[in-house]
């Protein structure tokens, strides 16, 4: 091979590795895969879950950082049917803005009887499990929880429970829950309004009620950047009127709705995102996105830009 062909096939190797590498939303674009996106929101879990050793032949309190109560009677608990004895590992999660509910993909859309997806307004999500040698335990009997209402902005007598199941892709649906003893009343020890619900199945659970949808609704079209309309990002919607709800932006919102729309997706084992300010939405809503109104940031960056939203 003579110096000029050398010469010219390392300038086409050359161009081709900056087009591999852009990141410009063209094609070629060298976009993020759905699990690199997803390892974010199993990290952010990671670093919400608080964990605690207790023995199954007491009742146990437990007090999580927010000053959430967790009651469970040891003595119900069982493994494949047999109860329980010796030492048991509980996990509690708890989310109660739009910031963690986000970088976390905990959002508050939930399922009506009809089968509609709706946004929902949450008074606490919350997961629970506890395992025994990495076996998951079941409980034969009530667990009660007890939620502050100042958490999430003070009383709201339509709070009622859900339940939430995830997918593969960690994304998960609220269903309204029957067997369920849910109410509203002041907890005797500090005189503060508590949300208390009594519960047997581990999972998620949230304390939720459907936003009220008054008028004409609308769906969101959203139009994002080349490769990345599948699994490696999402567009959220942000009310503005609500800090304890979150939604994606499939389903039917109401024409008028002052919310926030986010698009999210990954760089670099980072968040790459934008956020639209506040707008009325409208009749058959759309909404555009490009790489270059995006920020990258850590989830910390991104969980304080959605919690300071005005």
């Amino acid at each position: 091979m003579n110096q000029l062909k050398k010469i010219g096939l390392l300038l086409l190797m050359a161009m081709s590795l900056i087009s591999c590498n852009s990141d410009d939303g063209s094609p070629g674009n060298q976009v993020p895969s759905s699990e690199t996106f997803k390892n974010l929101f199993e990290a952010k879990l990671i670093s919400m879950t608080q964990a605690t050793l207790f023995d199954a032949s007491s009742t146990y309190t437990f007090t999580s950082e927010k000053g959430v109560k967790l009651t469970i009677n040891g003595g119900c608990l069982r493994k494949a049917g047999v109860p329980v004895t010796g030492e048991v590992k509980l996990e509690f999660i708890e989310i109660f803005d739009r910031g963690d509910m986000l970088t976390s993909n905990k959002a508050t859309m939930g399922k009506t009887t009809s089968g509609e997806d709706r946004l929902l307004v949450s008074g606490g999500e919350f997961f629970i499990e506890a395992t025994q040698n990495g076996v998951v335990l079941t409980s034969d009997c009530f667990m009660q929880l007890q939620v502050p209402t100042a958490l999430t902005g003070g009383t709201d007598a339509a709070m009622l429970p859900f339940a939430g199941t995830t997918n593969t892709d960690g994304d998960i649906a609220w269903e309204q829950v029957t067997g369920v003893d849910f109410s509203t009343g002041i907890n005797p020890t500090t005189g503060q309004p508590n949300y208390y619900a009594f519960f047997q199945d581990f999972g998620w659970f949230n304390c939720d009620r459907f936003m009220s949808y008054p008028g004409l609704k609308t769906t969101i079209t959203s139009l994002v950047p080349a490769g990345y309309a599948g699994a490696n990002s999402f567009v959220f919607l942000a009310s503005k009127d609500f800090p304890n709800s979150l939604g994606k932006s499939y389903g039917e919102f109401p024409v008028g709705m002052e919310c926030y729309l986010i698009f999210v997706t990954e760089k670099d084992g980072k968040f790459r995102y934008a956020i639209k300010p506040s707008t009325p939405l409208t009749a058959n809503h759309q909404v555009t996105f490009t790489l270059a109104e995006t920020t990258v940031g850590t989830q910390e960056n991104l969980t304080a830009a959605l919690n300071a939203l005005p």
